[in-house]
């Protein structure tokens, strides 16, 4: 398996990473990307968290994190804080570009004008753009106190812990009763996310439906209504998995397998969206062929500018240049 993860998510944190500066782009002004690059940050330090769990239990990296276990201890803490913190913060994130494409699909009309008056509009983008960043900051620094205060009170795991006789990490469980009562808590945490992610990706094909007719809307505007359900349906089905896959997994199979599972099922959440920018996002596509297609004239132009020296310099010429140069 470990190779298998190493696979897909080495690539794909890569892809993460460019997306995260590329988006940057004159080309991307609007403030959903900004958001996304927001989800995408999140997503990365998620990642990172979620492999440093994944290198304790690795048998070729263990002797590894034994050095960082046995000299900086409090790394484990963050790493036991941060199972539940990115969690949360992942699915804020999500509900968060779910709320910005329901009032996008209210404010903005097929072919990106107006759709009710100025006002409106132009509330919609003051809002998003003016105050996208300071919502995340409240949302992280929520979190944080919540799953500080979870943590600190033994409600949840508690770091890895390194076994002697037997080499390896191992799992150490919270309190027995408090234990229990975060299960149930966790429970309904993440029964609400997909709740509230899947009713507000409802509302929003329902708005763009009802405004984008087939008889009155472009192909352009249709095929954004495809691809914004089928983004929709991807999001809400991962939840959804992952929700069902949490109650019924460990009754299925030994904790080894269902543990492995979960690591993929958190990989799609974590690693997904740049490949669904690149198959859904018309402009991301056209910006990357237009960066592309200037790299390869670029290359071609060169290309083309050595062959012709080449063929206009004599092996004479050649030989007489290489004696300057050695003397």
């Amino acid at each position: 398996m470990e190779v298998l993860y190493l696979s897909y998510g080495v690539p794909s944190i890569i892809l993460t990473l460019f997306f995260l500066i590329f988006l940057n782009r004159s080309e991307f002004k609007y403030s959903f990307y900004r958001i996304l690059q927001c989800d995408l940050i999140v997503n990365v330090f998620c990642f990172l968290n979620g492999w440093f769990s994944r290198f304790s239990k690795w048998t070729f990296t263990a002797p590894m994190m034994l050095i960082v276990y046995e000299n900086f201890y409090f790394a484990f803490h963050l790493n036991s804080f941060g199972i539940n913190f990115f969690y949360n913060l992942q699915s804020m994130s999500v509900i968060i570009m779910s709320l910005h494409r329901l009032s996008s699909s209210e404010f903005i009309n097929a072919n990106d004008v107006i759709h009710r008056n100025f006002m409106n509009l132009n509330l919609f983008l003051q809002f998003w753009t003016k105050y996208y960043l300071p919502i995340y900051i409240l949302t992280v620094s929520t979190f944080v106190c919540f799953n500080l205060t979870v943590y600190l009170g033994n409600w949840t795991p508690r770091p890895l812990r390194y076994n002697e006789p037997t080499k390896v990490f191992v799992s150490v469980a919270a309190e027995g009763p408090k234990s229990v009562v975060w299960a149930q808590i966790f429970y309904w945490m993440t029964l609400t996310y997909f709740l509230v992610i899947l009713l507000t990706n409802i509302l929003t094909i329902i708005s763009i439906k009802t405004r984008y007719n087939k008889k009155s809307s472009s192909e352009k505007t249709r095929r954004m209504m495809k691809n914004l359900t089928i983004i929709t349906g991807i999001n809400s089905s991962i939840f959804f998995i992952v929700f069902i896959w949490q109650s019924v997994g460990k009754g299925l199979m030994e904790l080894q397998s269902y543990m492995a599972t979960m690591y993929l099922l958190s990989d799609s959440m974590t690693l997904l969206l740049p490949y669904m920018l690149l198959v859904f996002d018309r402009n991301v596509r056209k910006a990357l062929a237009k960066v592309i297609g200037g790299q390869a004239a670029c290359l071609a132009k060169s290309l083309g500018n050595d062959s012709s020296l080449i063929r206009n310099t004599s092996v004479v010429q050649v030989v007489a240049t290489n004696q300057s140069m050695k003397i």
